[in-house]
C-alpha cells in the first residue's frame, strides 16, 4: 500500500528505502514494488568481524543445561535468548529465575506496560539477560550485548542475521550461538503454515508466501547442518 499512497502525493517525491539484510531478490523486490527509477543502490557489506558464529546440535533438556552453564560462565555479560514460541520464553524464564539469574522476558502475549518495563530493564542493565520471541529487538540499539543465543532455529537466514546482529554493536567480540534440534524444523513449518496475518492476504498470495518461506527455511536448515564456515555461508547467502 506504500506506493498507492506515494502516487497520491503531488509532484514526484524522492523515495529512500532501507533494510538491514537485503538479498538480491529482496533488493530487486523493493525497487520494483516502490517503482524506483534507476535507484542509487548502496550496500555497506554484511561481514561483522567481531561476531563469532556457532551451531550446537542439542535436544530440549541439553539446551537448558547449555544455557544455564553459559550464563554461569559469562557473569555480568548482557545477552539475548530468542525462542520460537511464547511458551518456550515463559518456561525458560521461570527456570533461569529460580536459579537466581538476572533475567526478564518479552513476547506479544504480555501487556504493553510490562513489555516496556522488560525492554527498559534490559536496555539499562537492570536485567542481565532477556528471553524473547522475535517480537523483541525492533529498534533496540544496546551496544554491549555480548551474546545472542537462539534456543530454537529461526525460520530464515534474514531473521537469524538480524537477530544475531544485535550482538556486539560496540565493536567488541560477541558470540552468536544457535541451538539446533530436529524438532525446531517442525515448529518453524507450523508457524509458516499458520501465519498470524493470513487474513490480510489472498489465497494466491498466501500460497506464494508460504512456498518462499519454506524455501528460506531449507536454507536455514542447511546452515545448521553445514560443515563449512558459518560466516562464509552467511556472506554467500547475502
Amino acid at each position: 500500500k506504500i506506493i498507492d499512497f506515494v502516487e497520491q502525493l503531488p509532484g514526484n517525491p524522492i523515495i529512500s528505502a532501507f533494510t538491514a539484510t537485503a538479498t538480491e531478490v529482496v533488493k530487486n523486490d523493493i525497487a520494483r514494488i516502490l517503482k524506483l527509477k534507476n535507484p542509487n543502490v548502496v550496500v555497506t557489506g554484511f561481514d561483522r568481524e567481531n561476531l563469532y558464529y556457532q551451531v550446537k546440535h542439542l535436544t530440549g533438556k541439553q539446551k537448558d543445561i547449555f544455557i544455564q552453564n553459559y550464563i554461569e560462565t559469562h557473569p555480568n555479560e548482557s545477552g539475548i535468548i530468542y525462542c520460537a514460541t511464547r511458551k518456550n520464553v515463559d518456561t525458560l524464564y521461570e527456570k533461569l529465575l529460580k536459579q537466581g539469574v538476572s533475567v526478564t522476558r518479552y513476547h506479544a502475549g504480555m501487556s504493553n506496560d510490562i513489555r516496556k518495563k522488560s525492554q527498559d530493564d534490559f536496555i539499562y542493565d537492570r536485567a542481565q539477560v532477556v528471553i524473547a520471541t522475535n517480537a523483541f529487538g525492533m529498534g533496540i540499539d544496546k551496544s554491549n550485548v555480548r551474546f545472542v543465543i537462539h534456543y530454537n532455529m529461526p525460520q530464515s537466514m534474514e531473521n537469524y542475521y538480524q537477530e544475531a546482529g544485535r550482538a556486539g554493536r560496540d565493536g567488541a567480540k560477541a558470540e552468536c550461538i544457535l541451538l539446533y534440534a530436529p524438532g525446531d524444523v517442525q515448529t518453524a513449518k507450523y508457524l509458516i503454515q499458520h501465519p498470524a496475518l493470513s487474513g490480510e492476504l489472498s489465497q494466491e498470495e498466501l500460497e506464494q508466501k508460504q512456498r518462499l518461506d519454506l524455501e528460506r527455511l531449507d536454507v536455514m536448515v542447511n546452515y545448521c547442518k553445514t560443515q563449512s564456515c558459518l560466516r562464509g555461508y552467511i556472506l554467500d547467502y547475502f
